[in-house]
């Protein structure tokens, strides 16, 4: 069969949509639905609803999807497994990240591993964590990244990278003290990421272990929003370090060092429990733990 079918389908079932699946793919908008209508002929299934403005998948079409993406990235390993010894690998991999971890740490890692294997696409999508474990679980990306911890059985997790969370507020906040304390710092406004996010969980952990009442003023979804706001000198926030670390060292923001205040941000890697490794992923997961040297072995085996 026509793998170009497949990639029509998940492109359509992911946009849902033919007019943006037809821009991404570079085809026509015809020549993506006569590729949707052969695959519905072949199966003798309606895969997608098409009664309502988004067109969306049919149940026998989620059912399809998953074995497209499997489909797809088997075509991808053939293709890095049948490339000519010594011929960098090739092929595309899909991942998805948590808002800080896509913005802030995975683009130096990807500079490093692009430049290493220049033939291997890399596909990012930015996703809440739950977004994150759902798109891995439908089989639509091959490893996600995520800030807090998962007791999924149908996870794996390891941790590839910790950073410290940090007291943040404005260059002119009227804290103008290196140090401070929770009592001073209640005088001026919080403001927090929004509940569910990796950030606030990891400090509302804190908190809740050492019986401190911190609740925000103001939740913004987005840590460049955050630091935006305190750029104006509107309260103080709690932010990973790779978070603010630029704009500290230009001075655009500062740092407040609270008495016993020492959180960790721990970031991991995920990917299906019950799958094999491909080619690529391999040396992906490989790269991600030994060719940057970013956090401890990881607990499955990777070659």
């Amino acid at each position: 069969m026509n793998i170009d079918l497949f990639k029509s389908f998940i492109a359509v079932a992911k946009l849902k949509s033919i007019s943006r699946a037809s821009e991404s793919l570079y085809l026509t908008q015809p020549a993506i639905t006569k590729q949707i209508q052969l695959l519905e002929q072949k199966y003798n299934k309606t895969l997608f609803d098409r009664s309502h403005k988004e067109i969306k998948l049919t149940e026998e079409g989620k059912t399809l999807l998953e074995f497209a993406n499997r489909i797809i990235g088997l075509y991808n390993e053939s293709i890095a497994s049948l490339s000519e010894r010594g011929e960098h690998p090739r092929g595309t991999l899909q991942i998805a990240a948590s808002l800080t971890i896509g913005i802030y740490i995975l683009p130096r890692f990807i500079k490093f591993f692009m430049d290493a294997y220049p033939l291997i696409k890399i596909e990012m999508t930015l996703y809440n964590t739950d977004q994150v474990l759902k798109s891995l679980k439908k089989g639509e990306i091959h490893f996600g990244f995520i800030g807090i911890n998962s007791d999924d059985p149908m996870i794996l997790l390891s941790s590839f990278y910790q950073d410290k969370l940090t007291v943040v507020v404005g260059p002119g906040s009227k804290i103008n003290k290196r140090v401070s304390r929770w009592k001073e710092l209640e005088g001026i406004p919080f403001i927090g990421r929004e509940k569910g996010s990796d950030i606030r969980t990891t400090y509302e952990n804190w908190f809740t272990e050492r019986i401190v009442s911190l609740t925000p003023t103001i939740e913004l979804n987005s840590s460049e929003a955050i630091k935006s706001f305190l750029s104006y000198n509107i309260g103080f926030s709690i932010l990973p370090w790779c978070v603010v670390e630029q704009e500290v060292r230009l001075g655009l923001l500062r740092t407040i060092s609270v008495p016993h205040f020492n959180p960790q941000q721990t970031y991991h890697v995920c990917l299906l429990k019950k799958r094999s490794l491909s080619i690529l992923e391999k040396i992906f997961l490989e790269q991600v733990f030994q060719g940057i040297e970013l956090g401890n072995p990881p607990p499955f085996k990777v070659f």
